[in-house]
């Protein structure tokens, strides 16, 4: 009975120009497509009085399998839109669009973004991976997994869902229906307006900062190709971009020289005609001597180097009994500078015979190399979320006899997990042991694929975060000396800096997943001070007439110079020179 419905089916449908697809090299852009599953005899089909969102299924005949829904047995119409699809390859993946629809088919669950284990019509373009099983069929899915296949289910509540390869009902058939015109322009329209052609953007602003027109003023990492791009550039008060922006776009470049100077915004647009080639905007801020009140720069580091940053103003993290630092490694693995960032990593560990944890991280510090007192430091940070991550850019104070945290702590930045919240707290006797309370803030909505720029400016009254220039929340001194006295502030003393990942143990970020590799970049530091806050003695013109030979400059990080530019800060002999 069986294989005579089965004829029965294949002879209503005869009518159709039915040639079965071998391999998807016989794919035509030109010529509609069904998808027959022989097991079921059955076709994938849009049914919008069923659902607007589900892929159904048409003509299910055969009275050996369980059909909980008479919809099914009903013949598909096969001149009609709804039962046609094309099968598209874009930039070398393959996507299945459903002419009736006009929507695209997603396969399976995607853990990160969908809780429906389905077959799905949507908007958005999905791609669908084509396994061939050797005898002319198809497996279909759009994420990796092993019960993620296109496959009909008759008892459930919607008629095709997913499951595993190995079920009859996995195997399509991909047949030309030469009754539906395919359309191929609105197709590839809406998979080039999903997926416009990108140009990689690489930003490289020294003391300066650089920023979109979007609500979190982050700039992209890549643009659209041939769109005009818009983006705004400034620095800090009495600091000069003399030599203007430079925008690099392939093998050209232009030089755009009208910069505001100081805390003043430029706004500049790239012609969509010069957005055609991966583009490297950079500039440099230069310190106004003219401008008496101007901050001085007195730590910069930029990781432009290869390997391991540079001991003259680094050192790694310490293992210890911490949860941040309870996994610390010296492992070139964790650590190192590569594409002119700091790489920080926690990773599974490669080699547990000699190091029995499950897990090695990697952090530095400035400890013993660089603390400061009063100022505003930030760091250009990207990281990725992940349950268990906890990365930080924080600080430490150089002199910590009274023991943690009575000393203090200044968390400039935290993140943990899967979340997009950016964390400032501060740690002291007041807020820890004695649990006072008002020691944190915190800001959502942070896009952590994207470079951010988290900074805390910090006086004798007060501690104030910033997330690209907004402002997050504020920790004053209080004006109640009991509350001094029982160690409110303890931030009237040099502190050094960290920068570290880490993962959690559960009592805030999640448990780690051993399995991961976790890992956020550090692009820069820098610290300004006002001049009466620095180590350094006084500011001073170039000595013209001195017989100091270039060998005896340093620059603003410290580093003896090679060679001396012809115009910059600098410092000879403890003092601040300007060229």
């Amino acid at each position: 009975m069986k294989k005579i419905l089965s004829l029965i089916m294949l002879c209503a449908t005869s009518f159709v120009a039915s040639a079965q697809i071998a391999a998807l090299s016989e794919v035509s852009t030109d010529k509609a497509y069904t998808l027959y599953n022989e097991h079921y005899t059955t076709y994938a089909v849009y049914n919008s009085q069923k659902s607007t969102s589900l892929v159904w299924a048409a003509g299910m005949t055969s009275p050996d399998h369980t059909i909980s829904d008479n919809s099914y047995k009903q013949t598909p119409d096969l001149s009609a839109p709804s039962s046609s699809w094309m099968i598209v390859e874009f930039r070398g993946q393959w996507y299945v669009y459903n002419l009736g629809a006009k929507k695209f088919m997603a396969v399976g669950y995607d853990a990160e973004k969908s809780a429906t284990a389905s077959a799905k019509l949507q908007d958005t373009p999905v791609a669908v991976e084509f396994t061939s099983n050797g005898n002319g069929g198809f497996y279909l899915r759009s994420y990796v997994g092993d019960k993620n296949f296109l496959c009909v289910a008759p008892q459930l509540a919607y008629p095709i869902s997913i499951w595993t390869n190995s079920d009859n009902g996995s195997t399509w058939q991909i047949k030309e229906n030469s009754n539906v015109e395919a359309d191929y322009e609105t197709c590839i329209q809406k998979l080039e307006n999903a997926f416009p052609e990108m140009v990689n953007l690489t930003i490289d602003a020294r003391n300066g900062y650089m920023w979109s027109g979007s609500s979190n003023g982050a700039l992209p990492n890549s643009i659209r190709k041939g769109q005009d791009f818009t983006f705004y550039v400034r620095a800090r008060a009495g600091w000069n971009c003399n030599d203007g922006v430079i925008i690099k776009h392939g093998t050209e470049e232009y030089v755009v020289t009208e910069i505001k100077p100081g805390a003043n915004y430029t706004m500049i647009t790239i012609p969509a005609e010069k957005v055609h080639d991966d583009i490297t905007i950079s500039a440099t801020w230069e310190r106004d001597d003219t401008y008496t009140n101007a901050r001085v720069l007195s730590f910069c580091e930029e990781f432009d180097g290869e390997g391991e940053p540079t001991s003259e103003w680094w050192k790694r993290t310490e293992r210890q009994g911490a949860t941040w630092n309870r996994w610390c490694s010296n492992s070139p693995l964790v650590v190192y500078q590569e594409g002119g960032a700091l790489h920080c990593r926690a990773i599974p560990n490669p080699d547990r015979s000699t190091d029995n944890v499950p897990m090695i991280t990697g952090g530095v510090k400035t400890q013993g190399k660089f603390s400061f007192q009063w100022g505003r430091v930030e760091a250009r940070i990207k990281t990725i979320p992940h349950r268990g991550t906890f990365p930080a850019f924080w600080m430490m104070p150089a002199d910590n006899s009274l023991g943690w945290p009575n000393n203090g702590e200044i968390d400039i930045w935290e993140t943990i997990d899967n979340g997009d919240v950016a964390y400032g707290t501060v740690h002291t006797n007041w807020t820890y042991n004695l649990n006072m309370g008002g020691n944190g803030g915190n800001m959502g909505g942070i896009d952590y694929s994207l470079w951010h720029v988290y900074a805390i400016e910090w006086n004798a009254t007060s501690i104030t975060w910033y997330v690209d220039g907004k402002k997050m929340w504020t920790y004053n001194k209080s004006s109640d000396q009991n509350a001094l006295n029982k160690g409110q502030w303890p931030f009237d003393a040099p502190f050094y800096i960290i920068l570290n990942q880490s993962v959690g143990n559960g009592s805030w970020a999640a448990p780690a997943d051993e399995s991961f590799t976790y890992e956020t970049l550090f692009d820069w530091v820098r610290v300004y001070q006002n001049p009466e806050h620095t180590a350094i003695e006084d500011i001073i013109d170039d000595p013209k007439t001195s017989s100091a030979s270039f060998y005896d400059y340093f620059d603003m990080s410290g580093r003896k110079l090679t060679s001396l530019p012809s115009k910059g800060v600098y410092i000879l002999d403890g003092k601040v020179v300007l060229r």
